[in-house]
Formats: C-alpha cells, sequence, structure tokens
C-alpha cells in the first residue's frame, strides 16, 4: 500500500497527449487489436520513451501490461519511471529473489514484501502495470492457490477469535516478538495485536472490544503514535514459502536421513529457515510462476525477446554450475530445470496474448513500427548548447522539458542557466524524475534530463517499502 504521489506536471502531460496521439502509437494499437495474439517488433525508443509507450498503451486499451526486462536494474529504472508517469499505487515490480539456488540464504524482507504483495495485488485486478526482469519470470513462487488460501481479511465491525488469528500469524511465518519492527513481526497485548504484513508500509494494530474488530490503524514503529485508521487489513504471507520451523520436520522426513541431518545441521538456531526457496523444490512442493497470475488480455512487452532469451540461458547455465559444485552434498539435489521455469514453456505461454517486441534498430524490417525517438544530445555540460538545441526545438514548434530530480534542482539549474546562458526567456524546467531523456522530432516532442545535461550518474534514493529494521 503504496501513499506517495504520482508527480505531474503540464508539460509532461501534454507530451503524454502527444506521445498518444503519435502516428506510430495509434498504429501500434491498431496492431494490437487487430492483431490480437500477434507479436509486433518496435523500434525507436530511448530513455523514458518506453515509459510513455506503456502508460500510452494502458490508457488506450485499458488493459493490464507486463513487461518483462534482462536485468534487475532495468526494472528498477523502469518503475521508477512509470511511478512518474502513473498513479504508482497500480503499477507491480515483481523483482527477483536475488538468491542463487542451492545457496542458503533467505532473500531480504524488502524483496519477499515485493514479490508477495505484487502476486496479492493482481489476483485482486489491481494492478495496471507489472515489471519483472527475466530471472523472476523463471524463478518458482506461491502457487495461487496458496495464496488465495492463506491470505487474512480483518474488517472492523467483524468478529476473530484471537488465538485463532494468532495460530494464523504463525503458520503464515510471521514471528512473535515483544515490540514490532519489521515485516514478519506481530506482537500481543491484551485486546490489541500488532502485525507488519507484506504490502504496508507501516505495522498495523487491531483493537478487539471482545472478539469484535473495534479499531484498526496503522502507527509508527519509533513513536507508537497512530499513523491512520483503516477500515480493513489484508494480512499477506510472510514469505512465499509455507513451511516454518513447527511444520519443518513434516518435510524433512520426506527425503533421504543424510539429507535431512545436513539441513538440520544448516537450520541449527537459524529461524529465517534459510534455503527454502530452493528446499522446497527438493520436498515436491506444488510451484507456481509469475505467469499462472497474468490476465488473459494482457498485453506482453518484451524489452528484447532475443535479449531475454539469452539472459534466460545464462540463467540456466549459471545454475548448472551451480548444481554441479553441489551435488555431492544432498543425494536429492534438484537439478536446475527443476527449480526454475522452462525456457520454451515460458515464451510459449505468452503466445496466447497480443506481444510487443522492443528491439534497438530499425534493421531494415518492413512491418517494424519505428518511433523515431533518438538518445538525449550530448552537451557536455554546455549551457550554451543546451541553449542552442532549445531554440531549434522553440523554433520548430516542439514541446520540450528539462526533468529533474526534485525542487532543489530545479531553482539551481534555473540560476545557472540564467548566468550563464544567453535565454531571452527561462527554459521549461519541472521536477520529474526520469532516467533518460530522448528526441523525439517527427512527434514534435523532447525530454531532457539534467543529470545528462552534465553527464552526472543518476543515483535515485528509493524508498523502501518493506524494512528488515526499524520501519521508516
Amino acid at each position: 500500500m503504496n501513499k506517495e504521489k504520482t508527480i505531474q506536471t503540464d508539460k509532461i502531460n501534454l507530451i503524454k497527449k502527444q506521445f498518444g496521439q503519435y502516428s506510430p502509437s495509434i498504429r501500434l494499437s491498431e496492431q494490437i487489436e487487430a492483431h490480437n495474439n500477434s507479436m509486433t517488433p518496435v523500434s525507436g525508443l530511448s530513455g523514458s520513451s518506453i515509459s510513455l509507450l506503456v502508460n500510452c498503451l494502458q490508457e488506450r486499451h485499458d488493459r493490464s501490461i507486463l513487461i518483462a526486462v534482462p536485468t534487475p536494474e532495468k526494472a528498477r529504472d523502469l518503475y521508477d519511471d512509470l511511478s512518474t508517469l502513473m498513479n504508482q499505487e497500480k503499477i507491480g515490480h515483481f523483482p527477483a529473489r536475488q538468491i542463487l539456488p542451492y545457496d542458503f540464504k533467505a532473500p531480504l524482507g524488502e524483496i519477499m514484501g515485493r514479490r508477495i504483495s505484487t502476486l496479492s495485488a493482481m489476483l485482486d485486478n489491481n494492478l495496471s502495470v507489472i515489471i519483472s526482469p527475466i530471472r523472476a519470470l523463471l524463478e518458482p513462487t506461491i502457487t495461487i492457490e496458496n495464496l488465495e488460501n492463506n491470505r487474512i481479511y480483518l474488517k472492523k465491525g467483524n468478529e476473530t477469535d484471537l488465538d485463532n488469528l494468532v495460530d494464523k500469524l504463525i503458520n503464515l511465518g510471521f514471528r512473535r516478538v515483544p515490540n514490532v519492527e519489521e515485516v514478519g513481526d506481530f506482537a500481543l497485548r491484551g485486546g490489541l495485536i500488532d502485525f507488519f504484513s507484506p504490502g504496508y508500509e507501516a505495522p498495523v494494530r487491531v483493537e478487539l472490544f471482545g472478539d469484535e474488530i473495534d479499531t484498526i490503524r496503522t502507527f509508527d514503529v519509533a513513536t507508537q503514535r497512530t499513523i491512520s485508521r483503516i477500515e480493513q487489513v489484508n494480512l499477506l504471507p510472510k514469505r512465499e514459502i509455507p513451511i516454518t520451523q513447527e511444520t519443518l520436520e513434516k518435510y524433512l522426513e520426506t527425503i533421504s536421513h543424510d539429507d535431512a541431518e545436513y539441513v538440520r545441521k544448516r537450520y541449527l538456531n537459524d529461524p529465517e529457515l534459510p534455503g527454502l526457496e530452493w528446499l522446497s523444490v527438493m520436498f515436491n512442493l506444488k510451484q507456481g510462476y509469475l505467469t499462472d497470475y497474468i490476465p488473459d488480455e494482457c498485453v506482453v512487452i518484451f524489452d528484447g525477446e532475443g535479449s531475454l532469451k539469452a539472459e534466460a540461458e545464462a540463467i540456466y547455465e549459471e545454475g548448472t554450475i551451480l548444481f554441479e559444485r553441489f551435488k555431492n552434498r544432498l543425494s536429492t539435489l534438484p537439478p536446475p530445470d527443476k527449480y526454475y521455469h522452462n525456457i520454451e514453456n515460458l515464451f510459449e505461454s505468452f503466445n496466447t496474448h497480443p506481444r510487443i517486441d522492443i528491439l534497438p534498430f530499425k534493421g531494415g524490417k518492413k512491418d517494424i513500427i519505428d518511433f523515431g525517438c533518438t538518445p538525449h544530445p550530448s552537451f557536455g555540460s554546455r549551457l550554451d548548447l543546451l541553449g542552442d538545441a532549445i531554440k531549434e526545438y522553440e523554433a520548430s514548434g516542439m514541446t520540450y522539458i528539462i526533468a529533474t530530480d526534485n525542487e532543489s534542482q530545479t531553482k539551481r539549474l534555473g540560476e545557472l542557466i540564467s548566468e550563464k546562458s544567453n535565454f531571452i526567456d527561462a527554459p521549461d524546467i519541472e521536477v520529474a524524475d526520469l532516467k533518460g531523456g530522448f528526441v523525439c522530432a517527427k512527434g514534435g516532442f523532447v525530454i531532457l534530463t539534467d543529470h545528462e545535461i552534465f553527464n552526472r550518474y543518476h543515483r535515485r534514493i528509493r524508498k523502501k517499502k518493506f524494512k528488515e529494521g526499524v520501519a521508516i
């Protein structure tokens, strides 16, 4: 549940409108409608123009969109760009676990929280866009059945049995503590129960009057003060694997004695049960995949289908190397093809959806839709060159914006330009935290970014939605 507001400026909205009216955008939309399950190649998308395309398609078709990208970094950048252009609460980021198979480590709470809350929001049809790196598409996750059966809805005025609720929290992987601080904690004091569920930026306090839920509110960990009162809360499992300290032995009995002893030794005094993600495959637990949650009408965008397949093959190769290294330690160690989604089956599962393949170059293809968005111009920190470029844009009747990360940068850049350039009127500088700019001469719009003007590394400060330590 993210309360951050999407940044919308007049110029950004104007460029979004122009992008939607741009002939390649219209042609692509017509292609999606006319050939519902076909693949449409597109090119000429630089910088944040990909995010503008996603926004345009979602508004025009009112269908959910899955975007598959090669790397975790690309997924995070795309999520951040779309959060600037769209309602952030309608965008889901499904990250990879960031742990390798056969490694006795547990995913970070931030990662687990994002994955579980994204899947839950997809089940409830609450997301317009889902962004996933290819590794996350390959990795198994909780099945739809398990997630549906292990979500707990609490509503003000309803009745609930406190002892039964505590048992359910433990079964969901929550840990009882004196004071709630991180995702997966819960605390009990009389008729009050506190818990920190994935999907929430702050812990929740439920007060019971007898068996009736009297109040539900989020609160601040440090001060214990109420942040807001809410009418209902959706409790999600802490982890994708439905195994706890209390149920572990049941699963260890399904493998050989030597393998079970090896796992017990690795789990000694470790409440996090590291490695469950791949051990669950060895325990023969039924696995789900992100593709199970995708609606039938979903549009699928590949950030280079060829690049995605190459990265998937590299992930499998990495898994094979790790398997060969560890296979002598456990007799029932599952090979990579038992852990990861089959690559061929993964891409075949998308064939029932309209698909868009973003290519880096047109390459002489006749059926490709080219958007003609070229990369951000190189100014080398020279404001005189920036001034010349903006004069050209204005003379051509193009809509442009210089996007900055925050208000202080907007003010400072305005001061620099007024001191060191020959602008008669102040240029259009607005806050819009975008990864990359572009120029679309045919469409008549331009986005420049201050970090690219001055050749600076663009470092986003990302607020964690789910904390491992004291919550924000």
